[in-house]
This record gives structure tokens, C-alpha cells and sequence, in this order.
């Protein structure tokens, strides 16, 4: 039967829904092809016949049709026909419908997953358990292949879709958890550990495996459990799995699962010497040194005698953690070994300051070979004496090298970089050359020795020589280079010194800085404590798009660098990944940068769900604490900062000088000086010093309630202890001063800054700005900007320049705000007009009523935002073109001037197109 004719019958009349009727009948097999009817039905419906349908019709006679309603069935599924297909089934009353209902149900399946609708063929998997019918474990089988050849998110989302709700054959439970052993994926590992044991599926060896090897490397008790589990079940762990558990537990430095493997080893006697090699290992890994010599004695012990590799091992592990005595038994044992050997102990007689034995052990190198000791032993000796400061010995090494004809550039960086240790400078340049003269050109390296000592020893004018004469040489930048530059910009005392020292970056655009996490870690970590935001952009910007896989110690920097770039979001994914996608327990110190994140977020709630939902699994400390009550103290909470503070004397931990100033300044913030004074008073009885930072929360405070008098009680009582003046409390006494109009106060305090070797910041600056421009002196605040351009150390920022605007509309000026606009375009570095610069200007020409000048400003503070975002897109730090409230005034004004409909009507689409909220013209 040709079932394209059935759906196709036609007609009006009685007589074409009886033939209709008849041929379906007659496809209809003794298999109760219950879902060919519903394509049938749907066929009617669009004629019409559907009234005259009679749902008891259908029988099992004929034996056709089979395969065309299969086809049927399939396309009638996805067609989302489900609740006729119920409602045939309802009234289908023989034998054979459930045999059919699971064959149109399989057959549909099969065809979405062949299909690659997937989604699909998971609903209609949970349709099927939902009526009762067990699917086919094959189906599930050939569900989860498919979804691992497309997306590589696609199993996941399938096995969500299913919702444990489908039974999970073994073999799936096997191929998925070994993939997740491929990828790493801790997360997903755990959903199907948690419903393995549901379903119970966990008595399979091939379900065991993985998820051992899986939770061994993340460091997960469940591992252990696992372990116990799998022998409680009659599984037999062999010497090859426990062997890969051992290398697994040491990569991801588990080593309670690693003794939980040891002792069924050893209940066994199963301790080979393989197995001991790999505990060994296991242990380094640690930086349990200790712990791997003590399985010295053990294998003797078990009647076995390590091997060479072993010995090797070892005689460098008890040098590591300072067992002497073990390591010369070791090396004599082994007559010497090999001379990796004699270069382990050449070493750590350098580090225990003996340098006659290291010149011993480099003779006794030189009789045991035939052709002498190599250069590698030379250059252990001359570095054991170079580290030791004895450059006479290293020196006299040296030169026997080079008369032997073996000596190499590293017998000459080692000397270099010992005369630089001691900070012979001129030494070390004379050793460059000595390098050139022997016909060895100097590497980065030999730059870098004597560019790290420099800057060691705070000389960074001339590091950035060195780093200039490196580069006309030729010779290129490496990873050392741009560490050694970013210790130079963190150590850097004015920040035109330290932008030298970052531009560093700027050279090496293509340098993997993600390939050694101790280099992205110090770049992150100067970037962020410089708060470079450009560069950090571009370093984030290249570990996103990278496969790194960061430490616990990496995460935290990545929180803070991405709160700096007020990118909360990103570090929220980043933590989940940490926790729960890799299975990572996070530091004390990566959850005070977390908890910091959250509070630069103003996002105090969160920081505290997360403080308490971690406050049993880390090491709590008083940092944490400081941290939320800083996050209270700024949400204006001065009374849960003290709830903080009570917390914290609770669990008996000593208050600091961070939680002590945090808490004064929560109160005096708030005007609360009563309250910030007697938490002084505490401090100081409980023996802890405050600083300026102290001094000068209690300085804001006094002249945020106008009591300037009191203010400067306070500092001179600071310096009286010897405390310097700093610019922030220099610049909240005289924001206090200009605020209160004590102009006389101010300008007393300027005159003595030079005395006080106070060095003014920008933020002084515009507090100086608008002390003139309170005083209607406006040429004197021109005067200060331009000084300060004319200085080519200094960089004015947009804060500077809206000051000055500021100034100009508050005398009536707006005339000179507008030259002010043009002129920052010009500046230096990241003086330029903002989003609050363009505001201010146009809320002063709305004020003077000029609001054609105020539109035109508006439309270029929306292309200078447009610019902005282009070139911010990497960071995610990109703001809105204007303050909402200034828009709302410009609207306003509009309206009132009857000039809403001419200048406001091209003005909204230009505003939206910037994000910008705009109010109804």
C-alpha cells in the first residue's frame, strides 16, 4: 500500500473518508501500527473527515505497511502529534499495542538521533519512561555517541535533558566517564558519579576507573570512598592502576588517597619496585622530600636494591630537603653514579655555604672520568662559590675553564651575576665585556643577570639602560626579561618610572604569556597593583583565548585582575570553574581576592553568602574579615561592620590594623566620630599601631562633619609620632578646607607642603581647581593646569579637566568650559574628556541656558563613546556615553524651550545607539 495515497486522499462526500478508512485499515499490521493512525488522523483533519473518524476502527488485519508506518511514525513525532498518539493508545485495547508502542517510540528515537535533532529525541526518551516503557539501553547508547561528535557541550546538555530520569546502561556510564578522564571534567564526573550510585551502577570495574583516576588527580575524598567501595564489590585493583592512581595523586598533590593506595598495596605485598619509584615521585611532587627519602630504608627493607634512576632520585631529594648525611651515603653507595650526581651535591654544598667541598667534589668529578669533569660541574663550582661571595675562587674556575677551552656563556653569566649579588656593578659590565672579547656573545640571559641585580638593588634608571643596549644588540626580550622589568614597575616610586617599565609589554606583543604561569603571574600582578588597565586588558584578553589551566594561586590574581576591569561576571565563571568545574579547593588567599572582587562590586551580599558558605572548608583569617568589614564601611553599614567585628573576636581571632582602620572609617564615613574615636582609643590599648591610613580616616571624618580644627589636631598628633605625611591625608585636609571655605587654612597648607616632601597627586590638583574656582580666581586655576603640563613627569587625568570645567561654569564662564573640552583632547596619556567630563559641561550650559551648544556636546560625548567602546571591547570596561541625570536635565531644558521636536528628536536615536537611557521627549 503506497501510504503517500492514504494522506493524500481528498474529496467531500461520505464515500472518500470511507475509502480512506478502508486502505488505512488495510496498511494496518498484526503489530498495532497505532502511530500510522495518528498521520492518518492528521490527514483528516486537514480535509476534514476528522468527525466522521472512528477510533475503535483500527485492527490488525493485513500485513503490510510495516516499514511506511515506521516512516510515518517518525515524521508524525516530530510533528508534535504526542497527545494523539496517546489517545490512540488509550483506546487501543490488544495484546500487541505495547509491543507496537515501543517500536514507534524506538523508531522515532532512532530517526532524531540520526537526524542530529537530539534535543528532540531526549523528549521523547523521558515521553516513553513517562508511559511506563523501559528505553532500550542501546538507544541511550547511541543518544550519547552522537552527542559527543557535534558541540562539545552537547552530552551535558543531553544528559540534563534526560534528568536521571532515563536509566543508564553501564557501557554509557563507561564511555562518558572516560571521557571526562580525557578532558579533565570534574564537574561532569561528579554528576555521573552521584547518579551512578542512584542507579546503582557503581559495581562495574569500568565505571571504577575512571572516576579513581578522575578524583585522584583533583584532589576529591571521594576518591578514597571509591576506592573502598570497589574492593567491598570484589574488584581487584592491580599493580598497573595503582601505580597510575600513585602518578595521579602526586600530580594533583593528594597524598592521603596516595597512602589509602599504599596500604592496600601493602596488605597485599604487593610493593614492587616500580611502585616504589612511583610513590617517590608522588612525594616530590608534594615537596615532600623527607618523605620520599624515608623510602630508602623501606625498599631495602622489602629485600629489593633501587635502581640507577632511583639512586639518582634520591641523592637529589636529600640534598632538597637538607639530609647531608644521606645524600654523601647515597652518593658513595653508588661510587659517585653518574654526574648529575656530583652536580646535586656541588649544589647543595654551595647552598650550605661550603665551598671547599663543592671545589672537592669538582676534583673528585675530574678523577673519575678519563676526560675530567665537564663544563656542566665547572659551572655548579663557580656558582657555588659566586653565590657563596667568594668571586676570588669563582674567578680562578673560570679561568682554568678557559684555558682548558671549555668554558661557555653560562661560566660567564654565573660570574657576572655573582659581581651583580654583590652589587659591583662595574664588575659585572666588565664581565660583559670579557664575554664579547672571548668571541662569546652575551644572551638574555647575560643581560638579564645584570638587569635583575640593578633592579634588586633599586637602580631602575639604569636597568632601562641595560634594557635599551640589549635591544641595539639585537639581542631579543624573553620571559626573564619582562619578568625582571615588572619587579621594576611594582619597586618603581613615581609612576613615570613604572610606565617605562611596563612599555616592556608593548615590545613582546606576541609572546606567550599564558606558557609559564609564573611570568603571567607577575605580569597580572604588576599590571593590577599599577592598575595599567590597557595592558592588563590585553594580557586577559590572550588567557581567554587560551588553554591554561590556572593554579589556585593564578585564580586568585585573575580575581583581582578582572575586578579591576569591573568584570565581576568573569570572575564569578572563573570561580565556578575553579570549585566546580575542575574540583579545585580554593586558599585562604584566593578567597579574600574573591570576597574583595565582590566587595569593589559593591556586592557585599554575595561576598558573605560566599564568606559563610566557605568559612568551614578554609582557613578563615582576619584578612577575610578585614575585607567585608571594608565592604560595609563603604556601603555606609557602620553597625554590620561591628557585627563583623564582633564575629571576629568570637572565633578568636587577633584584630589587625587593616580591620581597626576599616571600622573607624565605616563610623567616620558616616559622621560618627564618637564611636571612630573610642575604636581608636581600643586600638592603641590593645598594642596595635595605627598608620596614616588610620589617621586619616579619622582626618576625613572630622572635616565631613566641618570640625577642620579638629582634623588638624589629628595629623599633627600623627606626625608627632614620626609618622609621615602622605597625599591622601594632605588631600582630605584640604578637600576639608575648600569644602568649609577655611581658605586661609588651605592656603597654609599648601605653602608647607614642599616641607612635609608631600607629592601632589591629580586628585590634589582638583581640589586645588576648585579652591580657586570658589575663590573666583579662575586664571590662578588655569595657572596649576598649566604648570602641570608643562612638567613632563606628570599625566593629567579627565578629573583634572572636569575640575577645571567645574571651575569655568561656576564663575559664569562657560565660554572658557568649552576651550577647556578642546584642550583635553590634546593631553597626554588618559587626560581626556569622559563620560562625567561631557556631563558636567552640558548640566553647565543647560544651567546657562545655551541648550543648542549642551546638544551638540551631547552628540560628541556619543562619538567619543563609540570610539571608546571599540577599543575597551576587550577589557568589557566600556560606560555609557553620558550620566543619566544630565541626559534628563538636556530633556528637560528642551522641553521648557520649546525645542524638543527640533534638537531632541535626532538627538534620542544617537543616544540609544550609545546606551544611554532616554526620557520621553
Amino acid at each position: 500500500m503506497d501510504m503517500s495515497a492514504i494522506i493524500m486522499v481528498g474529496g467531500s462526500d461520505t464515500a472518500q473518508a470511507s475509502k480512506a478508512e478502508t486502505a488505512f485499515s488495510a496498511a494496518v499490521d498484526e503489530l498495532f501500527w497505532f502511530g500510522l493512525g495518528i498521520a492518518i488522523i492528521q490527514g483528516l483533519v486537514y480535509l476534514g473527515y476528522l468527525p466522521s473518524m472512528n477510533l475503535g476502527l483500527f485492527s490488525p488485519i493485513g500485513g503490510r505497511g510495516k516499514k511506511e508506518a515506521q516512516c510515518v511514525v517518525e515524521k508524525m513525532r516530530s510533528t508534535g502529534m504526542e497527545d494523539k498518539v496517546q489517545e490512540m493508545g488509550r483506546n487501543a485495547n490488544y495484546p500487541q499495542a505495547r509491543s507496537a508502542e515501543v517500536h514507534s517510540f524506538t523508531s522515532a528515537i532512532r530517526g532524531f538521533i540520526k537526524g542530529g535533532e537530539l534535543d528532540a529525541a531526549v523528549q521523547q526518551m523521558l515521553l516513553m519512561q513517562g508511559r511506563g516503557l523501559d528505553v532500550p539501553p542501546k538507544l541511550v547508547m547511541e543518544l550519547f555517541k552522537a552527542a559527543r561528535s557535534v558541540e562539545s557541550n552537547a552530552v551535558q546538555h543531553a544528559f540534563d535533558g534526560l534528568g536521571g530520569i532515563v536509566q543508564l546502561p553501564i557501557e554509557c556510564f563507561s564511555m562518558l566517564l572516560y571521557d571526562c578522564l580525557q578532558h579533565e571534567d570534574y564537574k561532569f564526573a561528579r554528576q555521573l558519579d552521584r547518579l551512578a550510585c542512584a542507579q546503582n551502577k557503581h559495581g562495574h570495574y569500568s565505571v571504577y576507573e575512571p572516576l579513581l583516576k578522575l578524583f585522584a588527580k583533583s584532589g576529591d575524598t571521594r576518591a578514597g570512598e571509591i576506592f573502598r567501595q570497589m574492593q567491598l564489590d570484589g574488584n581487584f585493583a592491580s599493580e598497573g592502576l595503582c601505580g597510575s592512581l600513585l602518578a595521579r595523586s602526586g600530580e594533583g598533590r593528594n597524598l592521603c588517597f596516595a597512602e589509602t593506595v599504599i596500604d592496600y598495596l601493602r596488605g597485599r605485598s604487593m610493593m614492587t619496585l616500580p611502585i616504589f619509584k612511583t610513590l617517590m615521585k608522588a612525594y616530590a611532587c608534594c615537596g615532600r622530600y623527607d618523605l620520599a627519602c624515608d623510602l630508602y630504608e623501606q625498599v631495602l627493607a622489602a629485600g629489593l636494591e633501587p635502581d640507577h634512576v632511583m639512586y639518582g632520585c634520591l641523592v637529589k631529594f636529600a640534598v632538597k630537603c637538607g639530609r647531608t648525611e644521606l645524600s654523601e651515603k647515597l652518593f658513595h653507595r653508588t661510587r659517585g653514579g653518574d654526574i648529575q650526581n656530583f652536580m646535586c651535591l656541588i649544589r647543595a654544598a654551595g647552598r650550605s655555604g661550603k665551598v671547599d667541598r663543592a671545589v672537592e667534589l669538582l676534583r673528585e668529578a675530574e678523577s673519575s672520568r678519563p676526560q675530567g669533569a665537564d663544563i656542566a660541574v665547572y659551572n655548579c663550582a663557580i656558582d657555588a662559590c659566586a653565590t657563596n661571595g667568594r668571586l676570588d675562587f669563582a674567578r680562578k674556575l673560570l679561568d682554568e675553564a678557559s684555558k682548558k677551552g671549555i668554558a661557555n656563556l653560562i661560566s660567564y653569566n654565573t660570574l657576572l651575576k655573582g659581581h651583580g649579588a654583590q652589587g659591583d656593578f662595574a664588575a659585572a659590565r666588565a664581565v660583559l665585556r670579557e664575554t664579547e672579547a672571548a668571541g662569546i656573545m652575551p644572551d638574555s640571559a647575560s643581560y638579564n643577570c645584570l638587569m635583575g641585580s640593578l633592579v634588586s638593588a633599586g637602580h631602575l634608571a639604569e636597568a632601562q639602560e641595560v634594557l635599551e643596549q640589549m635591544e641595539r644588540k639585537a639581542v631579543p626580550v624573553d620571559h626573564y626579561t619582562v619578568s625582571i622589568m615588572m619587579k621594576a614597575a611594582k619597586r618603581a616610586r613615581s609612576p613615570a618610572d613604572a610606565a617605562r617599565a611596563l612599555a616592556v609589554l608593548d615590545r613582546v606583543p606576541s609572546m606567550d604569556f599564558c606558557g609559564d604561569e609564573v611570568l603571567f603571574n607577575t605580569v597580572l600582578d604588576a599590571c593590577t597593583q599599577r592598575q595599567d588597565l590597557e595592558r592588563l586588558a590585553r594580557v586577559l584578553k590572550t588567557f581567554n583565548s587560551s588553554t591554561a589551566r590556572p593554579s589556585v594561586s593564578t585564580y586568585g590574581l585573575l580575581f583581582k585582575a578582572f575586578s579591576l576591569l569591573k568584570r565581576i561576571a568573569r570572575c564569578e565563571y572563573l570561580w565556578v570553574e575553579m570549585v566546580e568545574t575542575r574540583g579545585m579547593k580554593p586558599n585562604s588567599v584566593a578567597l579574600c581576592c574573591m570576597l574583595d572582587a565582590f566587595i569593589c562590586a559593591r556586592q557585599v551580599e554575595k561576598a558573605v553568602a560566599l564568606f559563610r558558605e566557605w568559612k568551614t572548608k578554609v582557613t578563615v583569617n582576619t584578612v577575610m574579615y578585614s575585607t567585608l568589614v571594608k565592604g560595609f564601611a563603604a556601603a555606609g553599614e557602620a553597625d554590620r561592620a561591628m557585627e563583623m567585628f564582633d564575629e571576629l573576636r568570637a572565633d578568636g581571632l587577633p584584630m589587625n590594623l587593616v580591620t581597626y582602620t576599616s571600622l573607624i572609617d565605616a563610623h567616620a564615613r558616616l559622621g560618627k566620630m564618637e564611636p571612630a574615636k573610642r575604636l581608636f582609643e581600643l586600638m592603641e590599648k590593645e598594642g596595635c599601631e595605627p598608620n596614616v591610613i588610620t589617621f586619616s580616616a579619622l582626618v576625613k571624618g572630622y572635616c565631613t562633619v566641618g570640625d577642620v580644627d579638629e582634623a588638624f589636631s589629628v595629623f599633627f598628633s600623627m606626625l608627632s609620632r614620626g609618622l609621615a605625611a602622605d597625599t591622601v591625608i594632605f588631600n582630605s585636609l584640604l578637600d576639608g578646607c575648600v569644602r568649609h571655605s577655611r581658605f586661609k587654612l588651605a592656603d597654609e597648607l599648601l605653602a608647607e607642603m614642599g616641607r612635609w616632601d608631600v607629592q601632589p597627586s591629580n586628585f590634589t590638583l582638583s581640589i586645588i581647581i576648585k579652591m580657586w574656582g570658589k575663590r573666583q580666581q579662575l586664571d590662578k586655576a588655569f595657572e596649576v593646569v598649566r604648570a602641570s603640563l608643562e612638567d613632563e613627569r606628570r599625566f593629567l587625568d579627565s578629573q583634572v579637566g572636569t575640575s577645571l570645567i567645574s571651575a569655568c561654569l561656576f564663575n559664569s564662564r562657560p565660554d572658557r568650559a568649552l576651550e577647556v573640552l578642546a584642550d583635553m583632547k590634546a593631553w597626554r596619556n588618559s587626560g581626556r574628556p569622559n563620560e562625567v567630563t561631557y556631563g558636567t559641561l552640558i548640566s553647565g550650559l543647560v544651567r546657562c541656558g545655551d541648550c543648542r551648544r549642551a546638544v551638540a556636546i551631547a552628540h560628541e560625548a556619543c562619538e567619543a563613546a563609540s570610539a571608546t567602546r571599540r577599543s575597551s571591547s576587550a577589557t568589557g570596561a566600556a560606560r555609557a556615553a553620558l550620566p543619566e541625570d544630565c541626559v534628563k536635565q538636556l530633556f528637560a531644558a528642551l522641553r521648557r524651550q520649546g525645542l524638543a521636536e527640533e534638537l531632541g528628536t535626532t538627538l534620542v536615536g544617537r543616544l540609544r545607539a550609545a546606551r544611554v537611557r532616554v526620557p520621553p521627549c
